[in-house]
């Protein structure tokens, strides 16, 4: 997904210390997010970037419209009640201190439609201010799966579609090849010829020569025989150059079978795919040609090319069976890690068996009854995303972007249900929220214990953490110093250090960043008229993760690609988040109200809700409902890389 950034010019070049911490102080730094402008951030790291915290800038003047009728309007219509106790001021500030027949319940039931249609506007606004282009109409390359590798020639290729369609005139034909040991192989040359270079950096800068151990973990190790390093690693140089000249021929020889086409213009290339996405959906056949026989062109999977930076060309060489299979095996383990393991009340109830008989002892310190709570429901929602990347190592994706997409949409499910869903239930985990849909008949739920202050204050405390310590842990990034400190650890010698910190550069995890962030969200959003004390809270968190955001993008991390999916899923996902506030509000009324005319329009107006959103993601219906924009097709005879830069010359992978 591209928008259209002319008006943007880049930044004169200069040293990014000196310019965003100007008088070189300790604490300089903390203001560099405020220094940052806009056209810097799309310079160094291009427009997915810039898109996704403009995106947070809107949620941010969302949730300050909805803090200031939460504030102003809520929180006094709360305090109007008399159903929470004398001592229990929290209490009073919740939905649960009005009398269920209460006339004042209708103004929550009228705030949750109305955030509905401010979020659809706010985000259309978004949209249609982005001005959007797709990026697929944006290059003249179409990528074409499942060619015979014996029928892999160029000059086939060109004649089936000089036949197959008139006019058509092709600039380039490229072959993807089984490049994956390779890759890994120039890889440990890479990190040679660096060793190499810093020994002698060494030398010249110690006049002397520099030994090492040629064991893992030399460099922590004492013991053993030291030999020269720049002897040791030209050695190594020399054999892995052979190993890559040797891997490469072998390597162009193991066709898969993958070829990228670029056309003479983007207009042929869109007449490619076009051709081949109505003959899928009707069931015919492609145009033809004499060749089709030898190519089996009938059996083609014909797309537009992905960007070359987006591609891991070392996965081209799975197969899409074996990376469904793959995908089977990985997702079950997080399913089943989710299923025993989804919140942290297991841990609670373990701590409860464990004090029960220093159960006074245990209320009367806030720490334990109160934070203790709120700190491992944070740390287990922190864990969850780490688990869902690391087991992503284990699938192969083609591309970069669909990775982040893999990565967005299985760690904000899985959150939903462990921060939001299954506590708000007061349920322990998947299983025990099956053990209750399964329930033996005569055996009752406690309804009546649902919506209890302390439930709210659990959240309130649950988003104040996420903002103080969640955000200060993203800006310190430990899990990068802890990968960097195991790395060096292994290292042979210190001339490797600069390599281990070049491979440790890390980009940015845009489908884990917006998951996590759109998590709390929910949280702040189904809990805003229930609890408007937590809507300052969540505002407050959103700002303090776009200014950590802002810092991380521009200076820790290293520019990453994504598609216009991820964007677009992170849209559906913030009016999904809204809906579930017209669910919570519904629920709450047929269990606590009962008042028949607010749970008729709280149903009525839910189902009409549900009807055009799943019509809209699912069929293409209600597009006038829709919040996503409008996308411009422009058909231009460029290809762009990942920062939106022209780029004349043909696809190489």
């Amino acid at each position: 997904m591209k928008m259209m950034t002319n008006t943007f010019q880049p930044p004169v070049k200069m040293s990014m210390l000196t310019f965003y911490t100007k008088n070189g102080a300790f604490f300089s730094w903390i203001a560099a997010p405020f220094r940052i402008k806009d056209v810097h951030i799309l310079s160094k790291c291009g427009q997915d970037a810039l898109q996704y915290l403009i995106f947070q800038r809107y949620l941010l003047a969302y949730l300050s419209a909805v803090c200031v009728l939460c504030i102003v309007v809520v929180l006094p219509v709360n305090f109007q009640g008399n159903l929470a106790g004398p001592g229990d001021d929290f209490a009073k500030t919740t939905i649960i201190n009005i009398e269920p027949t209460s006339s004042l319940l209708w103004i929550h039931t009228l705030l949750a439609p109305l955030f509905l249609v401010t979020i659809v506007f706010t985000l259309r606004h978004f949209g249609n201010s982005q001005k959007f282009e797709k990026e697929e109409h944006v290059t003249r390359t179409v990528m074409i799966c499942h060619i015979p590798p014996e029928s892999c020639v160029k000059e086939l290729i060109t004649q089936h579609f000089t036949e197959a369609f008139a006019g058509l005139e092709i600039q380039d034909v490229q072959f993807a090849f089984n490049v994956t040991q390779l890759m890994l192989l120039e890889t440990q040359r890479l990190a040679a010829v660096e060793a190499r270079k810093s020994s002698e950096k060494m030398l010249t800068v110690m006049n002397m020569r520099p030994q090492m151990h040629s064991f893992t973990c030399g460099y922590v190790c004492c013991c053993g025989v030291k030999t020269d390093a720049i002897e040791y690693y030209s050695t190594e140089e020399r054999l892995l150059t052979d190993a890559c000249e040797a891997e490469k021929a072998s390597a162009f020889k193991d066709v898969l079978g993958i070829a990228f086409v670029t056309f003479q213009n983007a207009e042929m290339a869109h007449r490619v795919v076009h051709d081949y996405k109505i003959s899928c959906r009707k069931g015919g056949m492609p145009n033809t040609s004499t060749l089709t026989g030898v190519l089996k062109s009938f059996e083609w999977d014909v797309k537009y090319a992905p960007c070359p930076d987006d591609i891991f060309w070392e996965n081209l060489s799975v197969s899409p069976g074996s990376l469904t299979v793959k995908s089977l095996l990985v997702n079950s383990f997080l399913f089943i890690m989710l299923f025993f393991l989804t919140t942290p009340s297991i841990v609670i109830s373990t701590l409860d068996m464990i004090f029960y008989k220093q159960a006074e002892v245990v209320n009367r310190n806030p720490f334990i009854s109160e934070f203790l709570p709120t700190l491992l429901l944070w740390t287990f929602s922190a864990l969850l995303p780490a688990l869902v990347t690391w087991s992503d190592r284990f699938l192969p994706h083609w591309t970069r972007s669909e990775k982040h997409h893999s990565q967005m949409r299985k760690v904000f499910v899985f959150l939903l249900f462990m921060v939001l869903i299954l506590p708000s239930l007061g349920l322990t985990s998947v299983q025990a929220f099956l053990q209750w849909a399964l329930k033996p008949e005569g055996q009752e739920y406690r309804w009546w214990c649902l919506y209890l202050p302390d439930g709210g204050a659990f959240f309130v405390n649950y988003v104040i953490t996420a903002a103080f310590i969640g955000c200060a842990l993203e800006i310190i990034r430990f899990p990068e110093l802890i990968m960097y400190s195991l790395r060096i650890c292994f290292t042979r010698s210190v001339a490797e250090h600069s390599h281990v910190k070049r491979l440790l550069t890390w980009e940015f995890q845009f489908g884990v960043q917006y998951a996590w962030m759109l998590t709390v969200f929910s949280v702040v959003i189904v809990y805003s008229l229930s609890c408007p004390l937590i809507v300052p809270a969540g505002l407050f968190y959103l700002f303090m993760k776009h200014c950590v955001d802002r810092y991380n993008i521009y200076f820790a991390y290293a520019p990453s690609k994504i598609s216009e999916k991820i964007h677009s899923t992170a849209i559906n996902y913030v009016v999904f988040v809204v809906i579930l506030l017209q669910m919570s509000l519904l629920f709450f009324s047929m269990v606590r109200v009962g008042n028949v005319g607010q749970t008729s329009f709280l149903a009525a107006s839910l189902f009409f809700t549900l009807i055009v959103y799943m019509g809209r993601i699912t069929f293409g219906w209600f597009q006038r409902f829709s919040p996503k924009a409008s996308y411009t097709v422009s058909l231009i005879s460029i290809q762009t890389d990942f920062r939106g830069n022209s780029n004349l010359t043909v696809f190489f992978p």
